[in-house]
């Protein structure tokens, strides 16, 4: 037969000859059936050669099925022709998803846990999940707004190469800039375990160099990742990431003496811990004492930094300096961008987005593969709704389809080729038996939604704990052997301060009643008292919102649950949900409003990767490593906080006002810090 057949097209014929058989296919036999293999030669010598290209082809076929999870099995037979002797075949049970029992209840949490991934690299593999447990289960789900909903980002670079490493136990090397350091250094690890906490990813490891066990953020690494894929290592038994996470933020503590003026300085006060202290050595008219403890130096800055003139630190002096640094450096940028006129830039050229990894055809083929039982699951679909279920074009779909209806069991006649038709824009598929079953679980796709499920286990919840549960067993028993990457790689969605908060949200909004509370805007320092009436928690990384309608505003509003500093029952909803039943939590952290104002930032490329996705910002490629950053803000008071924690990685472009009023306000603080420094004698001056 002609060798002029898509790759695609040869591979899934083979798997249906292969899986469509008791007693299995010779070489022979798939050689002459199969389209896309050539058939015997014309002469002798021809054939010798032919017949080696087909055995070098069938063996990098077989390789390719392996790395999809698809194990071909052979069986040794009696006879005297080496092509006939052996026989190859896939064992069913060793292809399909095995059978699962799961609710409806169950089947919601599975999509949550998938949709958890969907701005993640694991958001595919995810979704591939949730489509083939929900086939072999014959269930479907529904949205139910009473549920949170969270979302991941693995915006790193390193996080792909890491993945790759830890699936397969191979060490790494890269270079990494330990906190409050200048230089970065090379370390070769093992890794371990892979995990998100505080909005940030974690790889836990041995360090080779160091003979110890480490833990590395990833936002550090300030290289490429080289993955040494000839090595292997052995990863203790009983290994778990969420132990890991657990003891994140429970090291070594550190207390800070900081002024404030009294009245003010709420995000301190609102601290756990945090406690007023009297008759200190610093003493300043209107000004309060707080003793805060603390344990990311690095964070704790950022903190007291975007506190600009209003809070002063008296001890430490190292976590003084580093909050006059990150002023100082913030300043000295926003100066530096009134002078050079950055918002003059002629922004043309937007960003290129970071391009897809490269589809092959073992990539078509797994949607094919997965495509099959869904179409067999769903007669009469919309091609609509295929093609976004697969995100693909028209184009794509109609390939797809053409390769479908061409391809079947060996021999290729009518009842033999499967026969996908479109009436009225519904797809219908028959003769499609042998493929009706969903392929078994990748690595990843059992990873993925084993992690979002277990991450879920930790959030507070009313009604749907049984079926948690449920889901988690059944979702590991299909994973079988896979399931231990589960414990390799973790999600912590909520800290202990704001549970009961969440709790208490979570419970107004399945019983539809309002709430009162003291509600921290950080941007103008104060407490505002509100009513609202909850409708959706959500969560970006490990940041927890709530979206109420707010009666003071008379509209939606999205509040950060860590703001919120009481809360108290304020009797039924009265608004009847308005405005959620089209509301979903979108890409991003900010939600549009029209009177928003638009605002050009300039970024170094490392931090623009963090904060363009969080402000849903279009980018720019200003050249010299520089991003611009187009976006919307409600207020522009949040500006001057948010680059003083930058510490000069980003600053204000445009417009000219609030570049000019950001700067003022920058150069406020490091005069106040200046001052503060020179006036007050037990505190070095940090002049500069």
């Amino acid at each position: 037969m002609s060798t002029k057949i898509d790759a695609t097209e040869r591979l899934l014929n083979l798997v249906i000859a292969l899986l469509g058989t008791k007693a299995g296919r010779s070489k022979s036999y798939l050689r002459e059936r199969i389209n896309g293999y050539t058939g015997e030669a014309a002469t002798a010598a021809e054939e010798v050669k032919v017949q080696a290209a087909f055995e070098r082809m069938f063996e990098r076929d077989k390789k390719v099925l392996l790395k999809l999870g698809i194990p071909i099995s052979q069986s040794e037979l009696q006879g005297d022709d080496a092509q006939e002797q052996v026989l190859y075949r896939i064992n069913p049970d060793d292809y399909r998803v095995p059978a699962v029992r799961l609710d409806e209840d169950a089947m919601t949490l599975l999509a949550i846990a998938a949709n958890l991934w969907s701005e993640a690299a694991l958001g595919d593999a995810a979704q591939s999940a949730l489509r083939k447990i929900a086939t072999r289960a014959g269930t479907g789900w529904y949205e139910d707004d009473t549920t949170a909903r969270s979302r991941i980002r693995t915006a790193e670079p390193s996080i792909d190469a890491l993945w790759s490493a830890l699936r397969g136990n191979h060490p790494v090397t890269f270079s990494y800039r330990r906190s409050g350091a200048q230089e970065s250094t090379t370390r070769t690890v093992q890794p371990w375990g892979l995990g998100s906490k505080y909005g940030q990813w974690y790889l836990r490891s041995f360090d080779l160099d160091k003979s110890a066990e480490r833990n590395f953020r990833l936002s550090r690494i300030t290289s490429d990742v080289e993955v040494h894929t000839t090595e292997t290592f052995e990863r203790p038994a009983g290994f778990n990431i969420a132990d890991v996470l657990a003891g994140l933020g429970k090291g070594r503590g550190f207390t800070a003496h900081i002024g404030v003026p009294a009245g003010s300085g709420h995000a301190l006060r609102g601290r756990s811990g945090a406690t007023v202290v009297t008759g200190t050595q610093w003493d300043r008219s209107g000004w309060d004492v707080l003793r805060i403890t603390y344990r990311e130096p690095e964070l704790m800055a950022e903190d007291v930094a975007s506190l600009g003139s209003q809070a002063f630190v008296l001890d430490p002096a190292e976590l003084r300096d580093a909050v006059a640094s990150q002023l100082h450096l913030a300043a000295a940028a926003a100066s530096a961008a009134q002078s050079e006129a950055h918002a003059d830039l002629a922004w043309k050229r937007k960003l290129a987005p970071q391009p897809a990894k490269k589809k092959d055809s073992r990539d078509r083929l797994v949607r094919l593969l997965s495509m099959v039982p869904y179409l067999v699951a769903n007669p009469g679909v919309d091609e609509a709704e295929v093609m976004a279920e697969f995100g693909i074009s028209a184009a794509q779909w109609d390939k797809d389809r053409d390769t479908l209806n061409v391809t079947g069991l060996p021999g290729y006649y009518h009842g033999d080729l499967m026969d996908v038709t479109t009436e009225a824009g519904q797809v219908f598929i028959r003769d499609a038996e042998t493929l009706a079953s969903p392929l078994r679980l990748t690595q990843e796709e059992a990873c993925s939604v084993l992690v979002g499920l277990k991450a879920l286990a930790t959030l507070p919840s009313t009604h749907l704990s049984g079926s948690l549960s449920q889901a988690i067993e059944s979702v590991a028993a299909v994973a079988g052997e896979d399931a231990w990457l589960a414990d390799a790689v973790g999600l912590h969605l909520i800290s202990g301060q704001e549970m009961d908060t969440i709790a208490a949200l979570q419970e107004a909004i399945s019983h539809g009643r309002a709430c009162a509370i003291t509600y921290l805007v950080r941007t103008r320092d104060e407490l505002s008292e509100r009513t609202v009436e909850p409708l959706r928690l959500f969560s970006e990384d490990s940041v927890w919102y709530l979206r109420a309608w707010c009666r003071k505003a008379a509209g939606l509003r999205s509040f950060r649950v860590d703001h919120i500093k009481s809360l108290a029952d304020a009797g039924p909803r009265e608004n009847g949900g308005a405005g959620s039943a089209t509301w979903r939590p979108g890409t991003g952290i900010y939600h549009p409003g029209s009177d928003d104002v638009a605002i050009q930032l300039v970024a170094d490329a490392e931090t623009a990767r963090s904060l363009g996705p969080a402000y849903n910002a279009q980018p720019f490629d200003l050249g010299a490593d520089k991003v611009g950053l187009r976006l919307l803000v409600g207020d522009t008071s949040t500006l001057p906080p948010l680059m003083a924690r930058l510490g000069g990685h980003a600053w204000v472009a445009g417009p000219a006002t609030v570049r000019d009023g950001t700067a003022a306000w920058l150069a406020r603080a490091v005069d106040s810090y200046d001052a503060m420094g020179e006036t007050f004698g037990d505190v070095p001056s940090l002049g500069r």
